[in-house]
């Protein structure tokens, strides 16, 4: 090299010496002015450690192996050093590059293992994740299994499923046996939605029912939002033929209620509260009168109606109880009747009934009539507001004012009036109470007896026309899908 051939020429005379000299001179300010920007630029990155500032003198300048086997930034790498090699394919396989080494460190050994430890332990943790996430979601899955309120949400929302898949059938049925121009007309129901329309949107939109009820048939009717009960899909006795519920689309959903059905028999009731016992005996309630639908068909008559709410019956925990004995042993206040004597309904209050009865029950009991409220699932952490939404949407669905200020109540409010009232001034009033004051409901029934008030009680006068509107036992499911 040149500093080293200027060493070991003989000296010819003074001035090649000073030549000389100088020259080495400013070699060597360069090389330390090289390394002080380079400690300069390692600061600023933050790479630096105490090694990097001491001086070897023994290194020659300008060596080709530089900080432990970097290559210098002005210096093409070789085949002289493997590990040389090694450090150049690293920042290859990190796709980060290695900051420049000063020319004048000392060799160290170098670390060409810690990027592959690295790696190798990205590699490993997701698939500990992946099995730890797994076993998560079996405990969540058994978990629910075991849980009795999860378990009766499941089977109402399988249950609900089944019915809605009967919808579908029904409706293809019928476009079969109406002919090409029936089924080019109606091409856009249901069963074949539009891409981003959900299913409860489409039959909504084909279901086109405004008055579940039939308040709007009252003469002089004043015409009003009812309220979400407007937007509910009607199930009708056409939808529950006995071959479509014996279609094949069906059988995987009947497979699933199956295993539910199985895991109903081994609940265990004793550790839920209150709230838990009256959301859970609300959902079985609903789904042992839709099974018995499903399993027996539709009643012809309403005395054959009442002997299917016996007929329906459930395994739970062991114990076969009827949908009418979950009414009015567990779900309402029995009679004053002593197990001793072997009274069933006694035993079956005294094994699972609540103890304190919500009155607003009556509003989630759904007996498959026309003049039943709406099916809902109902949670045990939540069942208090989702009674008090209940019986709100059902009365302002239900109840019909008319030009001549005539008010109708239905038949299913005044045979549950002691719950809420002593008489049916007093039940009115009740229902203006539950009303929201802005609702066009309340103002028309306000408008009925303003005027009609007696000044020394300040309550309802008998003048106030109330009328009763008839239960109707027709066959009918309102669905909230």
């Amino acid at each position: 090299m040149q500093v080293q051939q200027n060493k070991t020429q003989p000296q010819r005379s003074n001035n090649n010496n000073n030549y000389n000299s100088n020259n080495t001179s400013n070699d060597q300010r360069n090389v330390y002015e090289t390394k002080a920007l380079h400690f300069i630029s390692k600061a600023i990155n933050g790479d630096y450690s105490l090694t990097d500032f001491t001086i070897n003198e023994n290194t020659s300048i300008g060596s080709p192996l530089i900080g432990g086997g970097n290559s210098s930034p002005y210096n093409q790498p070789t085949k002289q050093s493997g590990l040389q090699l090694q450090e150049n394919k690293a920042p290859k396989r990190s796709g980060i590059l290695k900051p420049s080494a000063s020319p004048s460190r000392n060799f160290r050994d170098p670390t060409p293992f810690k990027p592959k430890e690295r790696n190798t332990e990205i590699r490993v943790d997701p698939a500990q994740k992946s099995i730890s996430g797994q076993t998560i979601l079996e405990e969540s899955n058994s978990g629910t299994k075991r849980q009795p309120n999860k378990l009766s949400e499941n089977i109402m929302k399988c249950l609900i499923l089944i019915y809605v898949r009967l919808i579908r059938i029904s409706r293809q049925n019928e476009l079969e046996k109406s002919g090409p121009i029936s089924r080019s007309m109606y091409s856009s129901l249901s069963f074949r939605t539009e891409p981003g329309v959900s299913l409860s949107t489409s039959l909504m939109k084909e279901s086109k029912q405004q008055d579940p009820y039939g308040i709007f048939e009252i003469e002089g009717a004043i015409p009003r939002d009812i309220g979400p009960y407007k937007n509910l899909v009607v199930f009708s006795s056409s939808c529950l033929d006995p071959k479509y519920v014996s279609n094949s689309s069906s059988i995987p959903l009947f497979q699933k209620l199956k295993g539910l059905y199985s895991s109903l028999q081994k609940v265990d009731l004793r550790s839920l509260t209150d709230h838990q016992k009256l959301a859970f005996w609300i959902n079985i309630y609903n789904a042992c009168i839709m099974h018995g639908f499903l399993k027996f068909s539709v009643p012809s008559t309403p005395e054959k109606l009442l002997n299917l709410l016996n007929k329906a019956t459930l395994n739970v925990g062991g114990k076969v109880v009827n949908a009418q004995a979950i009414e009015r042993c567990i779900l309402r206040k029995p009679t004053m009747l002593s197990s001793k004597d072997g009274n069933k309904e006694a035993i079956i209050h005294q094994l699972y009934g609540l103890q304190t009865v919500n009155p607003n029950v009556i509003f989630t009991l759904c007996c498959g009539t026309r003049s039943s409220p709406a099916i809902r699932i109902y949670t045990g952490e939540g069942v208090t507001s989702e009674l008090e939404k209940s019986k709100l949407e059902y009365l302002q669905a239900s109840i019909s004012v008319n030009n001549s200020k005539k008010i109708w109540l239905p038949e299913l409010l005044i045979q549950n009036m002691n719950d809420f009232a002593k008489d049916l001034d007093s039940l009115l009033e009740w229902v203006c109470h539950q009303l929201p004051t802005s609702g066009s409901l309340r103002k028309s029934i306000v408008d009925c007896f303003r005027g009609n008030t007696n000044t020394n009680s300040g309550r309802v006068s008998n003048a106030v026309n109330i009328e009763k509107m008839p239960y109707d036992f027709e066959f009918q499911y309102l669905l909230q899908v």
